[in-house]
């Protein structure tokens, strides 16, 4: 398989995760969903005009920062993000609110969310100049304000654009996936739960398999050899015991779906989102067969699928996502770029 048809199905795979969990996100257990959908949750639900939600909006917004630089600069990217909560700012976590607030000097405007939930038409206002704090400042202070305790799944849920712009560099692959998380969300568990997601998602780029210990070993030597990039993440060297577990449930050679616990207590937990990624980049036989479990677990069903939908589109490549969903995406988007398109930008 070319390496453009798997790149376009990591993209369009975003898109396919988050629409199709978008409509369950937070209040599902998979008991719940069962009761309501006894066949599981199969099509997208969201409605054209839907504003893009954070998955894929933030996926969107790292694919063109990554393709514009030779390496990703968290002022560069705070500020694209910054614009993103001003203009659009539909299903911001709690903490990038937080870092966006702190580095912006007020709460973003988030239009196309007040548009959608409340009717409040768009001021047609470009995004306000940020008069807060440095980015990773923001980051860092939004983060020990938590009692060094936030390690939300929103840097999770962006993997894929970073996979394919570093693909075969993986110190390069280290350093950047560390920076488009760092920028919001400092925890070192979010830092690694990212960074392995994204060494996962380029091995099925490479049409290689995901195994705990070949992704461990790899992602670990490639942040060795950024020790110096990364020094001032204060990153350990070695994934915190917490991603450690998510990579080995995971992986775990006869590894279900339940056995990842993704509907259970703090859902937005960026390992627990690591693990629905491992294990969508392992076991499912099929995009179809690996979305519909994800989503029908319950949980943060959106936020666990984007990302899970970039390591599937990435195993099975575009053509093998099927045509309802495809069709679907594509109607939803329009009035907007497809989302091929930034595959192919990532790709020159």
């Amino acid at each position: 398989m070319e390496l453009r048809e798997r790149a376009q199905g990591m993209m369009v795979g975003i898109a396919v995760g988050n629409l199709l969990g978008l409509p369950f996100e937070g209040w599902s257990t998979a008991q719940r969903l069962r009761e309501q959908y006894p066949d599981g949750v199969l099509e997208i639900e969201v409605r054209p005009g839907a504003p893009d939600d954070d998955d894929l909006a933030q996926a969107i917004i790292l694919a063109e920062a990554s393709a514009e630089s030779d390496a990703l600069d968290p002022e560069d990217l705070m500020r694209r993000f910054w614009a993103w909560g001003e203009l659009n700012g539909a299903g911001m976590g709690s903490l990038t609110h937080e870092v966006l607030s702190r580095y912006g000097g007020d709460s973003p405007r988030r239009e196309l969310r007040n548009q959608a939930r409340w009717g409040e038409e768009p001021s047609g206002d470009p995004p306000r100049e940020p008069s807060g704090v440095p980015a990773l400042e923001a980051s860092r202070s939004a983060w020990e304000a938590s009692g060094r305790e936030s390690a939300g799944n929103g840097s999770v849920m962006r993997c894929g654009p970073v996979a394919l712009r570093w693909l075969n560099d993986d110190r390069a692959l280290a350093r950047n996936s560390a920076v488009s998380a760092a920028t919001t969300h400092w925890d070192p568990r979010c830092i690694w739960s990212t960074l392995l997601a994204d060494f996962a998602i380029a091995a099925c780029l490479r049409g290689e398999p995901v195994e705990a210990d070949p992704l461990l070993e790899r992602a670990t030597a490639a942040v060795r050899a950024a020790a110096n990039e990364l020094s001032e993440f204060e990153l350990p060297d070695e994934p915190p015991q917490a991603v450690l577990d998510a990579v080995e449930t995971a992986l775990a050679p006869n590894a279900q779906i339940p056995d990842l616990e993704l509907d259970s207590s703090g859902i937005g937990y960026a390992p627990k989102t690591l693990a629905a990624t491992l294990w969508a980049a392992h076991h499912p036989k099929s995009v179809e067969e690996g979305l519909s479990a994800i989503v029908n677990a319950g949980g943060d069903t959106d936020t666990n699928a984007a990302p899970a939908g970039a390591a599937l589109g990435a195993r099975f490549g575009l053509n093998a996502i099927p045509p309802c969903w495809r069709s679907a995406v594509a109607e939803l988007r329009q009035n907007r770029t497809p989302s091929e398109h930034y595959a192919d930008l990532l790709l020159k």
